[in-house]
């Protein structure tokens, strides 16, 4: 079914509170805006289909809002792509509160617990202000994403391809124990080599 995106106010510049993940991500669709944004409506959860590149826990997820006169309460959700059966089974859910502000921002969100997650995941969002919502770019870095989004964990929907119904969205898996392993090598070494100097 298809909807309609909405274009962002001329002059609207994205507000970045992300922070710096401590290692690669395994998806990434952070990088060219489409000037449009999509407002599912208050409380509608909209959920992209992210393809990672990794089956890895994930650690971080970042994702970018527009919201035009209210600060909106968010709650991000997770779900098992399911091969685009829905519903989808639902994997996790966090309230993530009142944001910072109205306007145009990104937030990286850190799991308290790294999420054991499969590769193919509908990652969602809803939004406690009907016109708060999910910024679109195009096209993923890292990893893929069909031009179809999910709302309500019983639709799929899209905007007819202008624009690519792909959101702003990055994870960041758990570093793999060989990475672990090499930070650790390395620090093990810059201490060895300091207490020596010493």
């Amino acid at each position: 079914m298809q909807h309609t995106a909405v274009p962002l106010p001329a002059g609207v510049t994205l507000s970045n509170s992300t922070l710096s993940p401590q290692t690669a991500p395994d998806y990434s669709n952070t990088t060219t805006p489409t000037g449009f944004y999509f407002a599912g409506g208050a409380g509608a959860i909209v959920a992209d289909d992210v393809h990672r590149t990794t089956s890895l826990p994930i650690a971080q997820i970042t994702f970018a809002y527009y919201a035009p006169t209210t600060a909106p309460d968010v709650v991000m959700y997770i779900y098992d792509l399911n091969s685009y059966n829905l519903p989808a089974p639902l994997l996790a859910s966090y309230n993530l509160g009142t944001l910072a502000g109205y306007g145009a921002y990104a937030y990286t969100i850190t799991l308290t617990t790294p999420l054991s997650a499969p590769s193919v995941l509908w990652i969602g969002f809803s939004f406690s202000t009907a016109d708060a919502g999910l910024l679109i770019y195009h096209p993923p870095t890292i990893g893929s994403s069909q031009d179809v989004f999910m709302m309500d964990n019983s639709g799929l929907y899209w905007f007819g391809g202008n624009p690519p119904a792909n959101f702003y969205l990055e994870t960041v898996p758990v570093p793999e124990p060989a990475s672990l392993l090499m930070l650790g090598s390395g620090v093990a070494g810059l201490f060895a080599l300091r207490r020596r100097r010493a």
